[in-house]
């Protein structure tokens, strides 16, 4: 069983992958430890778009994403975005191991038993799911992704919630009638 997700896994190397809607229901619940020993609860991350990636270190397309799903969290820096990614059932010194190699800026979860894996149907590696504000599953893509690409890009700006007390210089910016002077 592990040599047939091995290969699957090995098989699903994209070239040109792309965001795939979602129509396969609600979100299954999340809620996982990171490597300092956080825990991580779907729910908290409401209000933002979140990219959910399983991945594992053995899994070579997973590696290969890695870096381009560092530089989409350090793009959006300061806009309520988020990635977590969940490891499938390694040892937290092999995912360390990793993480020298390939240094990370976002949360990585350890799914030790896989049943998140088994919840959110993550058959294949990599597989990740992006999430709208609401906490609803948007898009999903089975295999390796260069996540800077523009049309993906363009998905996830979308997908942001408006600035909150943030002008743009927009004309529906300003106030529609000028202030009343005090006499």
């Amino acid at each position: 069983r592990l040599l047939t997700a091995i290969l699957l896994c090995c098989a699903t190397v994209a070239t040109g992958q792309q965001l795939k809607p979602w129509s396969g229901g609600a979100a299954p619940a999340l809620a996982l430890r990171d490597l300092e020993g956080s825990l991580h609860r779907l729910e908290d991350y409401r209000g933002k778009v979140v990219l959910i990636n399983f991945w594992a270190t053995w899994c070579e397309p997973c590696r290969e994403e890695m870096p381009s799903m560092n530089r989409l969290r350090a793009s959006l820096a300061g806009r309520p975005f988020e990635v977590l990614a969940v490891n499938l059932a390694e040892s937290e010194p092999r995912i360390r191991r990793f993480m020298e190699q390939v240094p990370l800026d976002f949360a990585v979860l350890m799914d030790r038993d896989s049943a998140a894996a088994k919840r959110w149907q993550a058959r294949l590696l990599p597989v990740s799911f992006l999430l709208g504000p609401d906490g609803r599953i948007r898009y999903s893509v089975l295999g390796e992704i260069d996540w800077m690409q523009e049309p993906v890009r363009k998905v996830i700006l979308e997908l942001l919630p408006p600035a909150q007390g943030r002008a743009t210089g927009f004309p529906s910016d300003r106030p529609s009638t000028p202030p009343r002077a005090e006499l």
